[in-house]
């Protein structure tokens, strides 16, 4: 297997010296014509000893490109050497699958309603990303009867062990659902644009998930930024009233550039960080990248899936003790 540090090397020596966020190169690589067909068939999995570190990508509010941004990450994350599994957990605009090019028939329902084990439901797509669909089955966990759920989560333990990075891609906004995914992750991503509304509802994530849990790693990326100032500024402002009001330290990994490339692939179902490997969006993408794999996350990396869902379980637990009293 190739060294990962060497990966990750030649991913960064790519995007060394691509500083003008508004400057997008020129292309060779032509989009097909239609989506590309990548082998989903479920596949086996190769094991190691430890387990995955969680990373859930949400944002304030929808319409800021968190998806895509999300697909493109797990994608980099690839190409750097890691093995990545994506997990779709929009439960109200699951379309991940869709800027992926592929189509699973099993997802995460058909598993809690014990319909299929949770090997048939990861399918394989591009450059061998896992992707796991249908993550509004994990709402289901706390209503599962004890042997159901002890029999899910050691399948989960399982999934744990063959992915060193699995990236949840949230929904937007706080609602119930899209809190028990953000309390029970260890790390978050917030995905916001400089655009005033966007910011704000940005903030009201970033206070809800500080507010559910004080042990979470925050992080930031600001999507479709004119310019690298423009970005800056936003994310400094973030980071000063959050560490003001909340009391909390929210790091910035970067920003993704407008880029004009990123929507023809999206309507192309093709990912621009394959299909433009040297546009301004890709290169961002992997400095982003190369920022998650070098940060040093050695106290929650061994938390994994299988303590994220028991989190998530007794968040719907206490929301349904609160609802029985009210």
């Amino acid at each position: 297997m190739p060294d990962q540090a060497q990966g990750l090397r030649a991913l960064m020596t790519r995007a060394r010296g691509n500083t003008a966020a508004s400057a997008v190169p020129q292309e060779t690589t032509e989009l097909p014509d239609a989506a590309v067909v990548y082998d989903s068939r479920p596949t086996t999995r190769c094991h190691s000893s430890s387990q995955a570190r969680v990373i859930a990508v949400t944002s304030g509010k929808g319409g800021v490109g968190k998806t895509n941004f999300s697909s493109n990450l797990a994608l980099a994350l690839v190409q750097a050497g890691k093995r990545v599994m994506v997990v779709d957990a929009d439960l109200g605009l699951a379309n991940l699958h869709v800027i992926l090019g592929i189509n699973p028939p099993f997802t995460l329902e058909h598993v809690m309603r014990g319909e299929k084990n949770l090997d048939e439901t990861i399918f394989t797509g591009p450059l061998g990303l896992k992707v796991l669909a249908g993550a509004s089955g994990m709402t289901e966990l706390a209503n599962l009867d004890s042997a159901r759920r002890d029999c899910f989560l050691e399948q989960i333990v399982d999934l744990d062990r063959a992915a060193e990075i699995i990236l949840l891609d949230t929904g937007a906004g706080v609602s119930d659902n899209v809190a028990a995914f953000l309390s029970a992750a260890r790390e978050v991503i917030v995905v916001t644009t400089p655009e005033p509304t966007a910011l704000t509802d940005a903030y009201a994530t970033i206070k809800v998930i500080s507010r559910q849990s004080s042990d979470i790693d925050l992080k930031l990326v600001v999507n479709m930024a004119n310019n690298e100032v423009e970005a800056r500024a936003v994310a400094e402002r973030l980071t000063s009233i959050s560490r003001r009001f909340l009391n909390i330290e929210l790091k910035s990994l970067g920003y993704v550039p407008n880029d004009q490339t990123v929507p023809k692939c999206v309507r192309a179902q093709y990912p621009f960080l394959l299909s433009s490997p040297n546009s301004a969006a890709a290169l961002s993408i992997v400095k982003i990248a190369g920022k998650l794999i070098s940060s040093d996350q050695s106290d929650i990396r061994g938390a994994g899936l299988a303590d994220m869902l028991q989190r998530m379980s007794r968040f719907f637990q206490r929301r349904n003790a609160a609802g029985d009293r009210s």
